[in-house]
């Protein structure tokens, strides 16, 4: 398994997060019509330091998680069981970022949390 799959089947796993998405957590994109809420994530950022022979890969990804929910207070619910989630995985895991707003495409509540993850 990868760190990615294994981030994945912890995230379904936490009871917390499982009560209010279930398994709605989808890589890259949603189905059409996704049932509510539910999360997407992606990698956003690998970076590759230099070193005097050649670029290096870091195994310290940046992953975006964007919660989708029906209302405000749903998504602040949302956010917080998936902020929690994250951090208890078995990683050097910090989060970099959270923010939030009404998704102009598709009018639903909207909350992204950026997070750094070493492993490897």
């Amino acid at each position: 398994m990868t760190f990615r799959a294994d981030i994945y089947a912890a995230l379904v796993a936490d009871p917390t997060l499982a009560a209010l998405v279930g398994t709605r957590i989808y890589p890259e994109k949603a189905p059409q019509d996704p049932t509510l809420p539910f999360i997407v994530y992606y990698e956003f950022a690998n970076p590759v330091r230099q070193s005097l022979n050649g670029p290096v890969a870091v195994d310290r990804p940046r992953m975006q998680y964007s919660t989708y929910s029906a209302s405000y207070a749903q998504s602040l619910a949302v956010v917080a069981a998936l902020r929690d989630a994250v951090l208890s995985i078995d990683l050097p895991i910090v989060i970099e970022d959270e923010r939030g707003g009404a998704d102009m495409t598709t009018g639903l509540h909207r909350r992204d949390l950026d997070a750094r993850i070493s492993h490897g």
